[in-house]
């Protein structure tokens, strides 16, 4: 992933060479954006055998940044996705296997810093946020509770809830990435990274994320 990033990002700078003699007075300029993310799949090792395997999946965001220069901005995004992924689980004291295949509810938000390298409208940056992801299996973790009520217009109901396993952990991402300014009054934004989750057991969870932004300058 290094080799990766580190050549893409050397692209975007000779890229922008032509175009940063264009200065962009961005200083004390807010920016909201909504994005398109790629998330790449991970294949995960757990303890006692127990395996996790992700499926990549095509998410979406929020953003918001404030220019504090026109070289360094700080502000924070919300992620989510819904991959589809395979668990295996082992059954303590037996050799017994149990494959279980659903989908995924993943909420980040970051609050994250940037920097970028010129201050024409065309500019490459580096950005590096910490922040939490919420993962909701979308397995029961126990029986379901019912409850029962009377509605206006279906008369008396009953219906059954259930809680599944899910956990908030700590994360981290950074990435480089591309900002063109189109107008004075939108940009887009691409960039390209990992966002590395700590899941406290095992191995921890890194996907790849390959966004678009589209934002609004004000």
């Amino acid at each position: 992933m290094a080799t990766r990033t580190g050549v893409l990002f050397l692209s975007l700078c000779v890229f922008s060479g032509a175009a940063s003699a264009q200065s962009s007075d961005r200083a004390g300029t807010w920016e909201f954006g909504v994005s398109l993310a790629d998330f790449g799949g991970e294949d995960i090792s757990g303890d006692g055998g127990s395996a996790l395997s992700i499926d990549n999946d095509l998410g979406f965001g929020f953003e918001v940044n404030y220019n504090l220069t026109s070289r360094f901005a700080v502000g924070g995004g919300l992620d989510f996705s819904s991959p589809d992924y395979q668990a295996t689980r082992v059954v303590e004291g037996s050799n017994l296997v149990d494959k279980v295949s659903a989908s995924l509810d993943v909420w980040t938000i970051h609050l994250k810093g940037t920097f970028y390298f010129t201050e024409g409208a065309l500019a490459p940056y580096v950005e590096a946020g910490a922040g939490w992801t919420s993962v909701d299996s979308n397995i029961a973790d126990g029986p379901p509770t019912t409850g029962c009520w009377w509605d206006p217009w279906w008369g008396y109901v009953c219906s059954s809830f259930y809680d599944t396993y899910s956990e908030t952990r700590t994360s981290y991402s950074y990435g480089v990435g591309i900002r063109w300014e189109i107008a004075d009054e939108f940009v887009v934004r691409a960039s390209y990274g990992p966002v590395e989750v700590d899941t406290e057991r095992g191995q921890d969870a890194s996907l790849d994320v390959t966004r678009v932004e589209f934002a609004w300058r004000f």
